[in-house]
């Protein structure tokens, strides 16, 4: 099932009468995001589904729903439903952004954090990855090819690509906490992005090379080789790095 378009399709388990039925909702739908069940950007079932499910009505659900958005829990997106937000969203993304958005220079302090979270989330992938999270990692490279190498640090897409393979990733890991943690650091990066990208396009070969260190860390993961996933992450990173020190230097 498509989660992004369709939902995800979750057991749910229905509420006979209580006194705070709301909270009987919120209680079961954190549950399935502690246990990962539900993931950062998942779409929640429909209003009428969920209503059938739990066995409640529509204002009890809407209350609960409320609750959850209060709590940080999950966002409304108007006619395209109610998605599952990062637990840590609300705790890193402004500050982190805001500090990048008005000094460039703590770039180089992201790409630090990057080096350490994405090198070990590779190492994890490689460990506990399912063979359906794998074909997701390999999709990278028929969208790449599709799209070009040479777009996938100038156009948008080649950006939104770029950012999906990360999302992938940190499920890949298949580590709750870790998943959340990371899924808003890729929110920080695609925030960025636009920035390097601007620089990288005047380094000669980028897209290709980008392209090719992804190959190889998706082929360590699916061989198992955690050590090789983590040091082919660390040279991607430090590709970044250096190029965008010798652009910004010129």
């Amino acid at each position: 099932m498509d989660k992004k378009s369709k939902g995800v399709d979750i057991k749910i388990n229905r509420i006979e009468k209580a006194p705070d039925i709301p909270s009987m909702v919120v209680n079961q739908v954190v549950e399935l995001i502690g246990t990962g069940i539900l993931k950062p950007g998942d779409r929640l079932p429909s209003e009428l589904e969920m209503t059938r499910r739990f066995g409640i009505s529509r204002i009890s659900l809407r209350e609960a729903m409320k609750l959850l958005e209060a709590k940080g829990f999950i966002e409304s997106q108007g006619r395209k439903g109610k998605y599952v937000k990062s637990v840590v969203d609300n705790a890193i993304k402004s500050p982190i952004e805001g500090l990048i958005s008005v000094d460039h220079r703590k770039i180089w302090e992201l790409i630090t954090v990057r080096r350490i979270l994405d090198s070990e989330a590779a190492a994890l992938a490689a460990q506990s990855a399912t063979e359906k999270q794998i074909r997701k990692l390999r999709n990278f490279k028929e969208q790449a090819d599709r799209l070009g190498t040479d777009n996938i640090m100038t156009t948008r897409e080649g950006g939104k690509l770029y950012g999906e393979f990360y999302n992938n990733l940190y499920e890949a890991t298949n580590n709750t906490i870790f998943t959340h943690l990371l899924k808003s650091i890729a929110t920080i990066i695609r925030g960025v992005l636009p920035y390097s990208r601007e620089k990288l396009i005047k380094v000669k070969g980028s897209g290709k090379s980008i392209y090719d260190h992804h190959i190889k860390i998706v082929q360590a993961i699916e061989s198992r080789n955690s050590a090789l996933a983590k040091e082919l992450m660390v040279l991607h990173i430090n590709y970044i790095d250096k190029s965008l020190q010798r652009v910004i230097k010129e």
